[in-house]
């Protein structure tokens, strides 16, 4: 049987809510004696809560349902579209992020997760300006499936992107009407 978006949005919403009620409630770590206490950065934890119930703790999802950011995102500066693209996609453009805070989590998942293109034109920082400005016209009023498949195939005019990039939206061909939304 298979779920309906909105049901799988919810879900992603659920968990997102939860690991961050678990976050906020969980007793600090304490420190032992030979063991390394991790901390996680502000813009870490703007991800975990914000993206990463979805795409994963590290940038991996699965990827015919959701796009992996690990090692692929960062393919998206090739090009001036695809750099707007990403901020632009619904869930980030719609974020509840201030932003300064988004433009924080979109540097570190294209420049960390995401490993820019070598030679990419676009491959620099967004600036919180540049963000504030692409979110103000999310991509709400198109099939994103289709239109990913056009930015990323521009893409791979004018750069080598990874074969995995182009995995998203394959499990989705047949029987789905390739206008529904996905980011």
């Amino acid at each position: 049987m298979k779920t309906p978006r909105a049901l799988k949005l919810i879900l992603c919403g659920l968990l997102v809510a939860v690991a961050g009620a678990a976050a906020a409630t969980a007793p600090p770590a304490r420190a032992h004696p030979g063991r390394k206490v991790s901390r996680l950065s502000a813009v870490q934890v703007a991800y975990l809560t914000s993206c990463g119930g979805c795409h994963g703790v590290e940038g991996v999802s699965a990827p015919q349902a959701v796009p992996t950011l690990k090692a692929l995102t960062g393919s998206f500066l090739c090009t001036r579209q695809g750099r707007q693209f990403i901020v632009r996609l619904p869930d980030v453009a719609l974020s509840s992020l201030s932003d300064r805070m988004l433009t924080r989590v979109m540097n570190w998942v294209v420049f960390d997760l995401g490993a820019p293109v070598a030679g990419g034109r676009e491959a620099h920082r967004y600036t919180v300006a540049e963000v504030a400005r692409l979110r103000r016209e999310p991509l709400t009023q198109t099939g994103l499936t289709p239109y990913r498949e056009q930015v990323v195939a521009h893409l791979g005019t004018r750069c080598a992107v990874p074969a995995g990039l182009t995995v998203y939206g394959a499990a989705y061909a047949v029987g789905v009407n390739s206008s529904s939304p996905k980011s």
